[in-house]
C-alpha cells in the first residue's frame, strides 16, 4: 500500500474530494472505434456520441473500468481512507464528518483527468471563544466555514530565501495519531459514475496479494490453516482491510495482565535461558543436505514472468518486496533468540503468527509500519510479551541484513521445512511467499549485498524513531498504572514494619528485663575470658623467668606439692564419702590439710626470696663490671 497526495476544498458544509488514480500517468488517448466492432469487457466507451443506430462517434475513449472499480473506502470522524487499486490514499479533514445521514456516496470518475470526486458533508464548524464575527463571517463568506489561520506568507517568504522546507511540509511530517480500528466501511455504500453518465456502477473486490502482488483469484491450496491465516478469502479483501482486521484482532487478543507480568520480569521457564542475554551467532551456519537438496528445486524453477510495469510501479514493488522480507526476518529473529536457535514444534506457529505477511496476506509500504505491527504482535501473542525484548529481535534483523545472507537462507529453508510438515499444515504460505522469497534471496545479481547493507541501515535508523505511542494499545498508561502499584505495596509493607515510640520503648523495656534475668551465662562467659587472659599473663611470666635461669623449681618439691594435692583430693574425696564420720576424724583432717597447705605457701615464699637474691646479685655483679 503506497500512500498518494489528496486534494480538498470546503464549501460550506461540504468537502470535496479529488483522489487521483494510481495510473493517471497512463493518459488515455481518443482513438475511433469502427461501429460494428464491440467494446472489450473489461474496458468502457465514453466520450462519443452514440447515434440511433449505435454507432459511436470518432472521440471514444476506452477505459479499465474494473480497474476503476476496484476501490475500498473507510471513512472516520475526521480520517479518510481510499484504497484504489493498488494504492492507498490518506485524508486527515480539520473538519468533521456528518457521518449520521450517510447512506449513500457518488464518486464521478473523471476519465479525461483520471481522478475521483467525491463531496462529503461535514458538520458546522465550532465558533472559537474570543473570536470576533466579522472573522466568522469572513470564512463564511469564503466558503470555507471555518475561522481563517493566521497569515504565513511573511514566514513562507523567509523559507524560501533561505531554502529551508515549507511550512505545509514540514506539518505534513507530523501525521496525527488515527485509531484505525475505529474507521467504518462504507463500500458497499458508494456508486461510481464516469464523467457526466447517469450510468451508476458499484464498486468491484478483485485484489492481488502474495510476493510482489502477483497472485490473484482463490488460494490453491488443499488445507488452509483456519487458526492461523486470518484472511481465507483474500482476492476479496483489500490490503486496507486486511489491515484494519489484524489492527482489531490484536487489540482484542493483547493482555495487560500478560503485559504486566513480563514487563517487571520475563516469566523464563526453570532451565531455560533468558531471552534477553542470548547473542545470536548469524556467521555461524551449516545446511543440511535436505535444505540444501530443496535449494536446488526451488531456484531451479522459473519465477513467474512478470508483466511490463513503469518504473515507478517497480519500485512501488521492489518497496513492497522489501518490506515482506523485513516482516520475515523479524519473526525468524525472535524465534531464534527465544528458543536460543534451538527449533520447537512451537516454532512453526510462532514464525508465522508473528508476521502480518503470513496470517493475513498484508502489505506494507514502509518500514514504520512493519516495525510497529512486529512490536504490537510481539506483546500480544508468543510466550515473551515484552517491548525491549522486540527492540532486541529488531536489532538481530538489522545484523542479519548486514552480513548474514547465507544464515538468512538457511532460516528460510528451515521455516519452509517446518510449515510444510508441521501441524496444521501451512504450505500456502510457502506457495505464496516463501519460495519466491528464497529464489530472491539467493540471487545475488537482484538482491545484491549492498541493497541489503541499504535496508539494515534505513531500519536503524526507523527504529530510533518507534516508541511506544506508535504501538495504540495504551501500553504507556499500563507501565504507569504497574509503577503505581508497585510503589502503593511498597509504602504498605514499610508502614507495617515501622511502629510507634511507645511500642518500640515497650519492647525495648522487655528486651532489657530479658537479659537481666539472664546473667548466668554473661558472668561465665566473662569468668571464662579472664581466666585465659590470666592464664596467658602466667604463662608468658614462667617462660620468661626460665629464659633468665633464675626461676628453678626443685623436683622434690614439686612431689611434695603433687603429693599434697593428690592427699587433699582424696581427702575431700573421704568427706563426701564419710558423712557419718565423727567430729575427731573430721577435726584431725582439717588439721593435716591446714599444715600441708603452709607447708606449700612457705615453699613458694622461699622461692620466691631466692628468686629476688639472685636477681639482686646478678644486677651487683653487672654493675660491678
Amino acid at each position: 500500500m503506497l500512500n498518494g497526495q489528496i486534494t480538498h476544498s470546503f464549501v460550506g458544509n461540504t468537502c470535496s474530494v479529488v483522489i487521483p488514480h494510481p495510473h493517471a500517468k497512463e493518459k488515455p488517448k481518443p482513438t475511433p472505434t469502427p461501429s460494428h466492432e464491440p467494446a472489450d469487457a473489461c474496458s468502457t466507451v465514453v466520450g462519443g456520441s452514440i447515434g440511433e443506430k449505435g454507432t459511436v462517434g470518432a472521440a471514444t475513449i476506452h477505459v479499465n473500468l474494473d480497474r476503476i472499480r476496484n476501490v475500498d473506502i473507510f471513512i472516520g470522524d475526521n480520517d479518510l481512507y481510499f484504497y484504489a487499486n493498488v494504492k492507498l490514499y490518506r485524508f486527515h479533514s480539520r473538519r468533521t464528518f456528518d457521518l449520521r445521514g450517510l447512506k449513500t456516496v457518488l464518486i464521478k470518475y473523471d476519465t479525461s483527468e483520471n481522478c475521483y470526486q467525491l463531496h462529503l458533508r461535514c458538520l458546522p464548524p465550532v465558533a472559537i471563544v474570543g473570536s470576533g464575527g466579522n472573522n466568522a463571517a469572513a470564512g463564511n463568506s469564503s466558503g470555507g466555514g471555518v475561522v481563517p489561520k493566521p497569515k504565513t506568507a511573511r514566514k513562507e517568504y523567509i523559507a524560501a530565501f533561505l531554502n529551508l522546507p515549507k511550512l505545509a511540509d514540514t506539518l505534513q511530517d507530523k501525521e496525527p495519531l488515527v485509531h484505525e480500528w475505529k474507521l467504518k466501511r462504507i463500500t458497499e455504500q458508494c456508486q461510481l459514475q464516469l464523467d457526466g453518465d447517469e450510468t451508476s456502477y458499484k464498486l468491484s473486490s478483485h485484489f492481488c496479494y502474495g510476493f510482489a502482488s502477483q497472485y490473484n483469484g482463490p488460494l490453491q491450496t488443499s488445507e488452509l490453516d483456519k487458526s492461523t491465516c486470518r484472511v481465507p478469502e483474500p482476492q476479496q479483501t483489500s490490503p486496507l482491510q486486511r489491515r484494519l482486521e489484524r489492527v482489531v484482532d490484536e487489540m482484542k487478543r493483547f493482555s495487560r495482565d500478560q503485559y504486566k507480568m513480563n514487563f517487571v520480569e520475563l516469566q523464563v521457564p526453570a532451565g531455560h535461558q533468558n531471552p534477553l542475554r542470548y547473542k545470536p551467532k548469524i556467521h555461524e551456519t551449516s545446511m543440511t543436505q535436505e535444505q540444501a537438496h530443496l535449494l536446488h528445486n526451488l531456484c531451479s524453477r522459473l519465477p513467474a514472468t512478470p508483466e511490463t510495469q513503469s518504473s515507478q510501479r517497480e519500485r512501488q514493488v521492489q518497496n513492497e518486496i522489501d518490506c515482506g522480507l523485513i516482516s520475515i526476518v523479524l519473526a525468524i529473529c525472535y524465534d531464534v533468540r527465544t528458543t536460543n536457535n534451538d527449533p520447537t514444534c512451537e516454532s512453526g506457529w510462532t514464525r508465522s503468527i508473528l508476521c502480518p505477511l503470513f496470517c493475513y496476506f498484508e502489505q506494507f509500504d514502509n518500514y514504520r509500519d512493519v516495525l510497529v505491527a512486529f512490536l504490537r504482535r510481539v506483546i500480544t501473542y508468543p510466550l515473551y510479551r515484552n517491548f525491549e525484548l522486540g527492540r532486541q529481535c529488531v536489532k538481530d534483523a538489522i545484523e542479519v541484513l548486514k552480513g548474514g545472507r547465507n544464515w538468512l537462507i538457511n532460516q528460510l529453508l528451515l521455516t519452509h521445512q517446518q510449515f510444510a510438515n508441521g501441524e496444521p499444515c501451512r504450505d500456502s504460505f510457502n506457495s505464496y511467499y516463501l519460495e519466491d522469497y528464497i529464489r530472491y534471496m539467493s540471487n545475488a545479481k537482484v538482491c545484491s549485498d549492498e541493497h541489503l547493507h541499504l535496508l539494515a541501515r534505513n531500519v536503524k535508523n526507523v527504529l530510533m524513531d518507534v516508541n511506544k505511542r506508535h504501538l495504540d494499545l495504551g501500553v504507556i498508561e499500563i507501565e504507569t498504572e504497574l509503577i503505581k502499584e508497585l510503589m502503593q505495596e511498597m509504602h504498605i509493607d514499610a508502614g507495617s514494619g515501622s511502629e510507634s515510640p511507645s511500642q518500640q520503648q515497650s519492647h525495648q523495656g522487655d528486651d532489657e528485663g530479658d537479659l537481666d534475668n539472664d546473667t548466668s551465662g554473661q558472668d561465665d562467659e566473662t569468668t571464662t575470658d579472664d581466666d585465659s587472659v590470666i592464664t596467658d599473663s602466667f604463662d608468658s611470666m614462667d617462660l620468661r623467668l626460665i629464659e633468665n635461669d633464675v626461676y628453678a623449681v626443685d623436683e622434690e618439691d614439686e612431689g611434695d606439692v603433687d603429693d599434697g594435692e593428690e592427699e587433699q583430693s582424696e581427702v575431700d574425696d573421704d568427706d563426701d564419702d564419710d558423712d557419718d564420720d565423727d567430729d575427731g576424724s573430721n577435726s584431725s583432717t582439717t588439721t593435716t590439710s591446714d599444715a600441708e597447705g603452709n607447708s606449700v605457701i612457705e615453699q613458694c615464699t622461699s622461692n620466691s626470696e631466692a628468686a629476688a637474691s639472685a636477681s639482686i646479685s646478678a644486677s651487683a655483679s653487672t654493675s660491678t663490671k
